[in-house]
């Protein structure tokens, strides 16, 4: 599992704002941003759903929409690029190999980047990870596009500077490195 070290977190702690306490909510004690980090990292590396959260992190409701405002304000994004440049510059980050996946997500509800699909309505998440589970890309995109035309608009919210040498994944994403370009099979 992912945790942040001491001295990672302070590197990345100036990125997160101080949780506010509306005056009406006294008793509502605010949570350390680290122990809400640690449990967005546990979701990102299990891919659980939020309410599968350990008890032993804050209440996934809190998790969530904390994780949703970070986002927002590009904080995660901020943080994790500060940390993989440190990590590259240490040495610990080797950027020969990279790893890409995607994952398809149901959203019956609808929305403007949602997808019809043969498994219904939803969207694919596309992530790039370093070799410890660093994420250093990820975007959401309708779940109708093949995974072969997202590796490049991932790849444009890449973090760090320096590209991998190697991408690896599954036959489906990784078939944009061939020579020919991507045709459809006719289905059956």
């Amino acid at each position: 599992m992912l945790r942040v070290t001491d001295e990672q977190w302070e590197l990345i702690r100036k990125h997160f704002p101080k949780e506010h306490i509306p005056d009406d909510r006294p008793e509502r004690k605010p949570i350390p941003a680290r122990e809400i980090l640690e449990a967005v990292l546990w979701i990102l590396n299990t891919d659980a759903q939020w309410h599968m959260l350990p008890q032993s992190f804050p209440n996934y409701k809190t998790v969530h929409r904390c994780f949703q405002q970070w986002c927002e304000s590009e904080v995660i994004r901020a943080a994790l690029t500060e940390l993989a440049n440190v990590f590259r510059e240490e040495g610990s980050m080797h950027e020969s190999e990279r790893y890409i996946d995607a994952k398809f997500a149901s959203a019956k509800g609808g929305g403007d980047e949602i997808g019809p699909t043969r498994r219904g309505k939803g969207v694919k998440i596309m992530a790039i990870v370093d070799r410890h589970g660093l994420p250093l890309a990820a975007t959401t995109h309708a779940a109708n596009h093949h995974e072969v035309t997202l590796v490049q608009l991932t790849f444009d919210c890449y973090m760090i500077e320096a590209k991998p040498e190697n991408l690896i994944g599954d036959r489906r994403t990784t078939a944009i490195r061939s020579a020919r370009p991507y045709v459809p099979r006719a289905r059956r």
